[in-house]
């Protein structure tokens, strides 16, 4: 029985190693040629110097269409009165609106309905939450025969989050009082011919 070669170490010499000038023995590598990712090399753990990752053209962003105030009768149409049309209030007391079709609208469905009503009456002061006070007026305050407030009605193109915040306020300081939003579609209900106000 004959022992390992000296030098072996105890395990036989490979066959894919080259022997250096000690003795030493290192693994022989292929030389490769091609990029990093031919070699298997992510181009985001690229070495400096080498061949940069070429991205893709960039796309131009599409033009932004301009904005524009949305008009106020732009969802229902309402065929408002004309802008010099007479309003008469509870009191007799004649009144136009002209910079508002919506409250033309809501004046002439009232008057339709025979409801006695208001523009603005009065104001409600509300109190903010760091306990600043400020005037909220309603459009229209409706009356029974006997010159009470049972209903507010505030005329608005589109709900927002200012009117929210607003009538949530209200809601909360002044719970004994009923209020409508009327909106350009909450108009065309009420004035279709299945429309009904409720008071």
């Amino acid at each position: 029985m004959t022992g390992p070669k000296k030098g072996s170490r105890g395990r036989p010499p490979k066959g894919n190693t080259a022997q250096g000038r000690g003795g030493s023995t290192r693994p022989v590598q292929a030389e490769r040629t091609g990029s990093g990712a031919a070699r298997g090399v992510h181009p985001a753990r690229r070495q400096p110097g080498e061949r940069p990752f070429a991205p893709s053209p960039a796309r131009s962003a599409p033009p932004k269409a301009k904005k524009s105030a949305p008009p106020e009768l732009k969802r229902v149409e309402l065929s408002p009165p004309a802008a010099d049309t007479v309003f008469h209030d509870r009191d007799g007391e004649p009144l136009t609106f002209p910079d508002s079709a919506l409250r033309r609208v809501a004046a002439r469905l009232l008057s339709e309905k025979k409801k006695a009503w208001r523009y603005r009456a009065f104001p409600f002061p509300l109190f903010t939450e760091k306990g600043h006070e400020q005037s909220f007026f309603f459009d229209f305050y409706v009356y029974d025969n006997q010159d009470s407030v049972i209903r507010l009605i505030l005329v608005v193109p589109f709900e927002s989050r200012e009117v929210w915040d607003r009538v949530g306020r209200f809601k909360r300081q002044y719970p004994m009082y009923r209020y409508e939003l009327w909106t350009p579609e909450k108009l065309g209900e009420l004035q279709g011919p299945r429309g009904r106000l409720g008071f």
